[in-house]
């Protein structure tokens, strides 16, 4: 019963150098909250990896507010964690929403706490666990830059591919061949959703994609989805 929506990236209405940026990921969030099946679900906002912005959760507190829930913030910074109540809130929530910033960073922190474990154990239960960007990352076995999520999507990914120079585009390709698995590349403004197994491609732009990359017979194979 898992459900999963894997965001490769967009904009969140927050200020930056004084301006408000559009907000690109509005049928994203909408989808996101209807397959909790919830009038009103709980959202549990982690920003580990953006060093646990308080206003990165304001923003999403005022987005999903507006969508209905009920939405609180786990902090895994903090230097008084009780492991015990950090398990019981991320698995009494109906919405793990994962923020951007370093992926390296909030999975190396995950890990030294055990988090990686409690948030496989949420996805078994059924609570919708998805993310932006490093929130993308996470679900996957592998990035493009190497490093190890974890694993309930056996694939490569590389989000705000459309950004992407050749050079990191290369590392990606090459991660898909040596490690012989698919690549997914989601450009900004589209999500991966996997519900029980059945994949789903959602926009919040129809100008963006997302692709599967394959090495078969000595090259490379993409195929938009």
């Amino acid at each position: 019963m898992g459900k999963l929506v894997c965001i490769g990236g967009g904009e969140i209405p927050r200020i930056k150098n004084g301006i408000k940026l559009p907000y690109e990921t509005k049928e994203i969030d909408e989808e996101i909250v209807r397959i909790s099946e919830k009038e009103n679900p709980k959202l549990l906002f982690i920003g580990t990896a953006s060093s646990n912005s308080y206003d990165y959760f304001l923003t999403i507190k005022e987005i999903f507010e507006k969508l209905g829930c009920n939405v609180s913030n786990l902090d895994l910074l903090k230097s008084d964690l009780d492991m015990k109540q950090v398990r019981e809130t991320i698995l009494n929530t109906d919405i793990i929403y994962i923020g951007g910033g370093n992926t390296k960073f909030m999975l190396e922190k995950w890990r030294e706490l055990g988090v990686d474990k409690i948030l496989l154990e949420a996805y078994q239960k059924g609570i919708v666990c998805s993310g932006l960007s490093a929130g993308s990352y996470c679900w996957f076995k592998y990035n493009y830059d190497m490093l190890e999520g974890i694993g309930i999507i056996n694939a490569v990914n590389c989000v705000h591919y459309e950004q992407k120079d050749i050079e990191a585009r290369n590392k990606f390709y090459n991660v898909v061949k040596e490690k012989g698995m698919e690549g997914i590349a989601l450009e900004n403004c589209v999500a991966l959703e996997i519900i029980d197994g059945k994949i789903k491609i959602i926009k919040s732009n129809n100008s963006r994609n997302a692709y599967k990359i394959m090495y078969k017979n000595n090259q490379f194979i993409t195929e938009t989805m």
